[in-house]
């Protein structure tokens, strides 16, 4: 099966509960905390970690055919894999922007973070005759969400020089929290942006 981990948002909560109990540093967001959870060289330290997975496709199959994506997700299911409650089959491309509509307004109100939808031809015949190109399948797509913005003071600009000699701006920022984070710096690279936004 293909799928994801991920950091429920309770079971971080709870964990970074006993990390400050035990005098340890808080993770500052789950979806950090799990892929950093993942690249440990000692795999006690990720057993201890609350891990969770979503299965959300199949990888190789022997001795099982099915006709379409969901009837995949329905067996794999009901062989007791978790997989995402969220997952609906539409028909259409009206249908399927309501779906990331719906999806996009819904986000902060799973019990997991989530940044996008993918969207994905369900008939399996389809998919393989769609097949792949060197990086991605043709037949499936993300859809990225709008990123979660916050509004801070721009405090100064400053520049780096590179080892070069090539000097970037950077804009020095008033920290403001987004979405677990603490942003205290940003690239000022695009420069048609930095003279329509008058900075």
């Amino acid at each position: 099966v293909r799928g994801e981990v991920h950091l429920p948002i309770a079971a971080f909560a709870h964990m970074n509960a006993a990390r400050i109990d035990a005098g340890e540093a808080a993770f500052m967001n789950p979806r950090n905390a799990a892929s950093g959870a993942l690249r440990q060289k000692d795999p006690s330290v990720t057993a201890a970690r609350p891990l969770a997975l979503w299965v959300h496709g199949l990888g190789m199959l022997e001795g099982i055919t099915f006709g379409s994506h969901t009837e995949a997700l329905r067996w794999l299911a009901a062989a007791g894999l978790p997989v995402p409650p969220e997952t609906t089959a539409v028909e259409g491309v009206d249908a399927v922007w309501a779906e990331i509509e719906r999806a996009t307004a819904e986000r902060h109100r799973l019990p997991y973070e989530t940044d996008g939808v993918v969207i994905k031809v369900d008939d399996l015949a389809q998919q393989a005759r769609l097949g792949w190109t060197s990086r991605a399948p043709r037949w499936a797509i993300a859809y990225k969400m709008p990123p979660v913005e916050q509004e801070t003071r721009l405090l100064a600009i400053e520049v780096n020089v590179g080892r070069t000699g090539k000097v970037a701006p950077f804009a020095v920022l008033e920290p403001v929290l987004v979405a677990g984070t603490t942003i205290t710096h940003a690239t000022l690279h695009n420069e048609i942006q930095v003279h329509a936004k008058d900075v």
